[in-house]
């Protein structure tokens, strides 16, 4: 028998982003550490499920193509520039908070060609000076 011993660091981060009211897709400072978005050039797709079309997918993928967007850096904030995607599937992000808990899916991995994350959906309604990612 062998034992594979579980980090305790791993299961303190809470993987985190939000819609801003810009349309981008922005991630918190643990969450940009725990995927390495500063490491290296990241390229992240989105899919959605088969069956449920509310359920989307973030899936991390070795090299950029015209599906993909490139992980983009504003001094120290990481997001993606996801306006279009959001307007085109019907996020009010203008005046909701979208707010997604990112959960590892490896299961997929080799059927997404990728790293891929569910993307656990939270909303509220927006109010002025409020950062949702912090929720």
């Amino acid at each position: 028998m062998n034992l594979n011993f579980i980090k305790t660091t791993e299961l303190n981060v809470r993987l985190k982003c939000s819609i801003q009211s810009t349309g981008r897709l922005g991630f918190t400072d643990a969450t940009a550490t725990a995927l390495r978005l500063g490491k290296q050039e990241r390229f992240v797709r989105f899919a959605q499920d088969s069956d449920d079309n509310n359920q989307l997918y973030m899936v991390f993928v070795p090299t950029g193509d015209e599906g993909a967007f490139k992980v983009k850096r504003s001094g120290s904030y990481y997001y993606l520039p996801t306006q279009a995607l959001f307007e085109s599937l019907g996020y009010n992000f203008r005046e909701i908070n979208y707010i997604f808990d990112l959960i590892r899916m490896p299961s997929i991995d080799v059927t997404a060609q990728g790293e891929v994350y569910k993307m656990r959906q939270r909303e509220k309604e927006r109010t002025a000076g409020e950062d949702p990612i912090e929720s």
